[in-house]
């Protein structure tokens, strides 16, 4: 039987995406010393290609996946919180890697925890999720929308521009940066983004020796708990840049999934979990879609949708 000896894969250019690559990199050369891996910096040298969509924002996913079926390369590493909850027809998970820290963390001027942050404090927040999480916890903050690499955010926050700032645990763990974390924000406070925390390696649906060569990394308890978080997503209409969070964690063959959808200023904040057995992922994902629809849900992203 032929089997795959050489594997293009690629990821975005920037920093973090670069660790990504790497770290996905690393486990298929582990697992697989023979095949020979070829890191791609998607883009990377093509003039004014990286200025025409910041990292990770929808349009730069959506041209890194037209990249792949147009056959740039053979698999792209992307992190998991920032992919579609469907994919474009003719590409398919080939792996999910074992999870990180799935949760958000606080970092701030003087280690000061979220409740010890002085009024009106100054948080950045680089997403609608976190931001209304925030409002709805503590209203009297000022949340500043920054855009910018996590590693800006870091610099922002020490140099006494911001009071504090929000990010991805696993964005900060990726760039060695965990001593300057100063909270773990539970699901009390800020429920993750579907996928947060672990990375997709996507595939073309009909490449049989690129998906063999790639699945041996997929870690199956984070591959069960992101599909049922994008269920979650999808039954909820999938609408782009919405309020909304989910986690899924699995526990023996017990799959708990928590989710909400809040208003974008934070005033409402409809929430609610489940427990299901693992094998029922994409069910009980639509079940909590659901649940947190006909608790109010429904209309705060009709709210959202209409804006």
């Amino acid at each position: 039987m032929t089997t795959l000896t050489r594997c293009r894969i690629a990821s975005d250019a920037d920093h973090l995406s670069k660790l990504e690559l790497e770290e996905v990199s690393r486990q298929l050369r582990e697992l697989s010393p023979r095949l020979a891996i070829e890191e791609i910096l998607a883009d990377e040298g093509k003039p004014g290609a990286n200025g025409a969509s910041a990292p990770n924002s929808p349009a730069r996913i959506a041209r890194l996946m037209a990249g792949l079926l147009e056959q740039e390369f053979d698999a792209l590493v992307v992190n998991a919180a920032y992919l579609p909850s469907k994919l474009p027809a003719g590409l398919t998970i080939g792996a999910i890697t074992d999870r990180l820290t799935p949760f958000d963390v606080l970092i701030s001027t003087n280690d000061s925890l979220l409740d010890e942050l002085p009024e009106s404090a100054t948080v950045a927040a680089n997403d609608i999720r976190r931001e209304a999480q925030l409002l709805y916890y503590r209203p009297d903050l000022k949340i500043v929308k920054t855009k910018g690499s996590v590693d800006s955010m870091i610099q922002r926050v020490k140099g006494g521009k911001l009071d504090a700032a929000v990010l991805a645990a696993s964005d900060v763990e990726r760039l060695r940066k965990q001593d300057c974390v100063v909270e773990f924000l539970t699901c009390s406070v800020c429920i993750p983004a579907a996928g947060q925390g672990s990375l997709a390696v996507l595939v073309r649906s009909d490449e049989e020796h690129a998906k063999k060569a790639i699945r041996g990394i997929n870690h199956p308890a984070s591959y069960s708990e992101i599909i049922a978080e994008w269920a979650f997503l999808d039954h909820l209409g999938g609408i782009e840049g919405a309020p909304v969070g989910v986690l899924g964690s699995i526990e023996g063959k017990c799959l708990e999934l928590e989710g909400m959808v809040a208003s974008s200023d934070g005033r409402e904040r409809i929430h609610s979990i489940i427990k299901g057995n693992v094998g029922h992922e994409v069910e009980l994902g639509q079940q909590l879609a659901q649940e947190v629809l006909e608790a109010g849900g429904r209309e705060l992203l009709q709210e959202i949708d209409l804006r």
